[in-house]
């Protein structure tokens, strides 16, 4: 399959230019060039020798092709632009016309065929145009998401696939010019969420493409200039409506200078070599069968299909990822966000296995996508992880200081060994929280930030308990505290707190004695352990010996009125 046509002698085709002269292009009216039996119409050449007899000097055919299903407004929006004469009821097949408002375009309108039977389809009528247009406008409606239609994703995929045959046998990057035209957008354009994803879109169209030996790197940058218009309901936003237009007209007039014709996406088409080119093209794209492309076509779709799942799970997922943002940011950690979190994954990945369910299961695009959407939802839960253990982080270290200033308060020294006993309680209240917070699936090792923790407690209580800073933040902590209560309008109450004071007297006259103590706040327990029990003055004035163990609990009522 050839891609140019050999040359021909300038007179001879002028000579059959002459004699198949359409009166209809006199009128500047739309030609059908390819009719329903998918036939190139006799009279084409004459009609394009006609109506583009006033080319600028020195300047070749600008061929603009509109694409897309019909009753878009695609017909619509060339007669607005152009000053064509378009009928968006005509018959199926290729219709031609002059532009008025700029005498070196050639329209080409492709109106598909409703039925499944013919020839005219979609994907044979976008590879004869991408071989021969400078300029695509690819015609769809616009949704709510941004995203393409099926349709539209088959349109994409024959250029892209037509743009990389010429590329591999020998064209090189020909760069085309491609205006996507979302019709019925709103009144303000596409917002840049739909944008982006659209762009997206294309963008993983092309990465499923079967690309040809030694472009396995092509890159659609490298062959495709894609430009995103949205076109306002004609009716409902007739005010916005004519102002797209009137940016359209601006970009395409101008003649040889159009900013939107720049010379690199011209396909260096004589005007008397159109006609046999075309139907050269359109006779390629004929014989070439359109399940050829199976492989291709099923790519597609799981392309599509996949994308679809995956931008639909993952705004479901981004809405609820949101609101645990928002609470995070506000220094409140998520209740119980490890299991949150594991049933946030399990509901996003079975949506989108639920979205992708007709798709080969060998599909390696679909793993791709759902691979994608995994480590995007993983990133994110990970993320709000770290700063939740941050904030535990913050809490443990004051946990520590109010129980040093509590010690320091009521005994006025901490102990070397009451500060192991502090930071073992913190490490296990931490451990706890911390537990709520994990999500298996994001296979998180927790021993760095359980040491980290443990190495902060330490450095802490180290540095600060016998320090005489500590001893000025002890007092200033009692001095708050009791501002607090008696600023406290009505705050009337009773604290509680225990106590107990326990003694072991063995047998024997002697006088050892020793004592331990051990205090958490304002909770205290005493030990004694003496050896006089069998002396005298122990016995108590009823001559009868102590308890060899005895227990005195106590009970310390606060009681503030």
């Amino acid at each position: 399959r050839q891609s140019t046509m050999a040359p021909i002698t300038r007179s001879l085709a002028l000579g059959l230019l002459a004699c198949f002269a359409a009166p209809a292009a006199a009128k500047k009216e739309a030609f059908q060039m390819i009719d329903g039996p998918a036939s190139i119409v006799k009279g084409t050449a004459g009609y394009v020798a006609d109506a583009m007899s006033k080319l600028s000097d020195g300047r070749q055919l600008a061929i603009v092709a509109s694409l897309g299903p019909r009753h878009v407004g695609k017909s619509a929006l060339l007669n607005q632009v152009f000053g064509a004469k378009f009928d968006d009821k005509a018959a199926a097949g290729v219709w031609i016309s002059p532009a008025t408002t700029n005498k070196d375009v050639l329209l080409l309108n492709a109106m598909p065929a409703e039925s499944a039977d013919s020839e005219l389809t979609q994907k044979r009528l976008a590879t004869m145009c991408a071989s021969v247009a400078d300029c695509l406008v690819l015609n769809a409606w616009h949704t709510t998401s941004g995203r393409p239609t099926t349709a539209t994703v088959d349109i994409l995929g024959a250029l892209f696939s037509e743009q990389l045959r010429q590329a591999s046998e020998g064209a090189g990057t020909q760069r085309s010019l491609v205006l996507y035209a979302l019709h019925g957008a709103e009144a303000g354009g596409l917002n840049k969420s739909q944008l982006a994803e659209l762009q997206a879109q294309v963008a993983q169209i092309w990465a499923s493409m079967p690309k040809p030996p030694g472009l396995a790197g092509a890159k659609l940058g490298d062959y495709f200039d894609f430009e995103y218009v949205g076109v306002p309901h004609a009716r409902a936003a007739a005010a916005e409506h004519k102002e797209s237009v009137a940016a359209l007209k601006e970009r395409f007039g101008g003649g040889a200078e159009a900013a939107a014709l720049k010379q690199e996406y011209s396909k260096v088409i004589d005007l008397e070599n159109f006609a046999v080119l075309l139907e050269q093209q359109w006779s390629d794209a004929c014989a070439e069968a359109d399940d050829g492309l199976a492989a291709t076509r099923e790519q597609m779709r799981a392309c599509y299909l996949a994308s679809q799942a995956l931008f639909g799970a993952l705004a479901t997922a981004e809405a609820q990822l949101a609101k645990w943002a928002a609470q995070v940011a506000k220094k409140r950690t998520v209740p119980a966000f490890g299991t949150q979190g594991r049933r946030l994954l399990a509901r996003t990945f079975a949506a989108y296995d639920e979205g992708t369910a007709a798709c080969e299961p060998s599909s390696k695009f679909v793993a791709t996508q759902r691979a994608k959407l995994s480590a995007q939802l993983k990133v994110e839960l990970a993320r709000q992880f770290n700063d939740q253990v941050r904030m535990l982080n913050v809490e443990a270290m004051s946990k520590m200081r109010e129980l040093m200033l509590l010690t320091v308060a009521r005994m006025g020294v901490v102990q070397d060994w009451q500060l192991p006993n502090m930071q073992n309680g913190i490490e296990r209240w931490w451990t706890g929280k911390l537990a709520e917070l994990v999500i298996p699936e994001l296979a998180l090792n927790l021993v760095p930030l359980k040491a980290d923790l443990s190495a902060r407690l330490t450095q802490y209580g180290n540095r600060f308990v016998s320090s005489a800073t500590f001893q000025v933040q002890a007092l200033q902590y009692l001095a708050e505290k009791a501002k607090d209560r008696k600023e406290a309008k009505g705050a009337k109450g009773m604290a509680i707190s225990y106590g107990a004071t326990t003694a072991v007297r063995t047998a024997g006259t002697g006088n050892l004695q020793s004592f331990a103590s051990y205090a958490n706040g304002p909770f205290t327990a005493n030990f004694m352990l003496a050896n006089d029990r069998d002396l005298a003055e122990s016995a108590g004035s009823s001559g009868a010996a102590p308890p060899t163990f005895k227990i005195q609990p106590k009970i310390n009522f606060d009681i503030d009125l």
